[in-house]
């Protein structure tokens, strides 16, 4: 008897070409079943931060109200566009990260942010389905986050073309992306560019004069220009040479040919990864009225509602609370450096191991900010074989393979491993 086929076109492009069982997700899954097999397994596969007790590093001042909430404040529906004490003081906290020469420019440039249930990947996901048609071109990185791919590409079924933002060497550099800008507009096409910083999996950050070459390019751009940032790691870097903050800034009011869509939320920013909070927030080529602001802001909100509705409102409430209140933002921001000091604190005991460290299969990238590194691999060695390997000498890991971009190595989570496991993951990793 013939299967009765219920799904859509797109429903069995989804069943074909999403696989759940090779993301982070599902690798976090096997290295949480090793571990309860092995004592002493080490499990760095998932982008959330732990302090050395190996707990989740949450944010007292954020627990603690929420707590203090009353139940219409945690149950009650939020507004779709956002509790309008949060965006307002979201957009404050946002601006605050710039250097104070961007801080005026990015407000009068900026719409105020709409909020998106699901986090990142929900703001992602309406910034595709408002901008971007299939036969559009959206470049990306060939080192990403793999749910990237399955917002875009799969999902929505946007073109995909990839620029080369890490070399063989492990190095980060845009003379590829800038080289496919200029082929994009002599062809006369929409261009959609997605950037994220601290970059996952690399863990990768640009420099000012890196992205001043990027400026350059955009000001000269005279097709339309959608930029897409993901900014779920931003302001967690850890050394000196890079920018420890949003490119934003410096993406906005270049030229009126190009939109800067900012996609961020509370999952890093206040270790509260499973709130699924998320907003998006637009920065335009040239100044525009308020009028025309708050038409962006509500095709996002229309945006929204399509997809998730409205968001947690919990959250919302919670954060506006403590950005009211002098003494408790003082304090969030104080457990925040504290939690940026100790992921600096394991990045530089991870380089000093690694210094001068040689193997046959792997090789460094320059990671330099955000919550991994990552580690190309040298020979004809899947990551997802190496992975596998991994797990057996305990040491949960998660392959990144991406055959169209050429990714191929294996990225370690220095935010899950407590200081004192860091060398015998190091050890465990340079033993394959």
């Amino acid at each position: 008897m013939n299967k009765v086929n219920y799904l859509s076109e797109k429903g069995i492009f989804i069943e074909k070409n999403v696989n759940l069982s090779a993301g982070t997700l599902a690798w976090g899954s096997k290295a949480r079943q090793r571990a309860k097999e092995v004592k002493g397994f080490i499990d760095a596969t998932i982008g959330s931060a732990k302090n050395d007790e190996g707990k989740l590093f949450a944010f007292k001042t954020f627990e603690e109200e929420l707590k203090g909430l009353s139940a219409d404040k945690i149950f009650g529906y939020a507004n779709v566009r956002g509790q309008k004490r949060f965006t307002r003081a979201w957009m404050e906290d946002t601006l605050e990260t710039f250097p104070s020469e961007h801080r005026e420019k990015s407000r009068l440039l900026s719409t105020e942010p709409i909020t998106t249930c699901g986090g990142i990947t929900g703001g992602l996901t309406i910034a595709g389905q408002l901008f971007f048609d299939k036969t559009d071109n959206l470049l990306v990185p060939n080192s990403r986050w793999s749910n990237v791919d399955n917002c875009f590409f799969k999902n929505q079924q946007i073109t995909e073309l990839n620029y080369n933002l890490i070399d063989k060497e492990g190095n980060l550099s845009f003379d590829d992306l800038i080289e496919k800008i200029k082929i994009l507009e002599k062809e006369n096409k929409k261009i959609g560019i997605y950037f994220n910083f601290p970059n996952n999996p690399s863990g990768i950050s640009p420099t000012l004069s890196q992205i001043k070459a990027i400026q350059e390019t955009l000001k000269e751009v005279k097709v339309p220009t959608v930029i897409i940032l993901d900014d779920a790691y931003e302001g967690y870097v850890h050394s000196d040479e890079v920018l420890d903050h949003s490119i934003y800034p410096y993406l906005i009011g270049l030229n009126e040919n190009v939109l800067t869509i900012k996609v961020d939320g509370m999952s890093k920013r206040y270790s509260a990864y499973g709130v699924r909070l998320g907003t998006i927030m637009l920065g335009f080529g040239k100044e525009v009225d308020e009028e025309e602001k708050e038409d962006y802001r509500e095709l996002i909100a229309k945006g929204a509602r399509t997809l998730t509705s409205s968001s947690p409102r919990g959250p919302q409430e919670a954060f506006a609370n403590i950005s009211e209140d002098k003494k408790k933002k003082k304090q969030l921001k104080k457990e925040k450096e504290e939690l940026k000091n100790l992921l600096k604190e394991r990045y530089l005991e991870i380089k000093r191991l690694i210094k001068d460290r040689e193997n046959k299969t792997i090789h460094p990238v320059d990671f330099n900010s955000g919550f991994f590194g990552y580690w190309i691999i040298k020979n004809n060695l899947l990551s997802f074989d190496l992975g596998e390997k991994l797990l057996e000498k305990s040491l949960g890991t998660v392959p990144f393979y991406n055959k169209t971009s050429g990714l191929n190595g294996i990225r370690l989570a220095f935010c899950s491993i407590k200081r004192d496991d860091l060398e015998k993951a190091i050890d465990i990793l340079y033993s394959v």
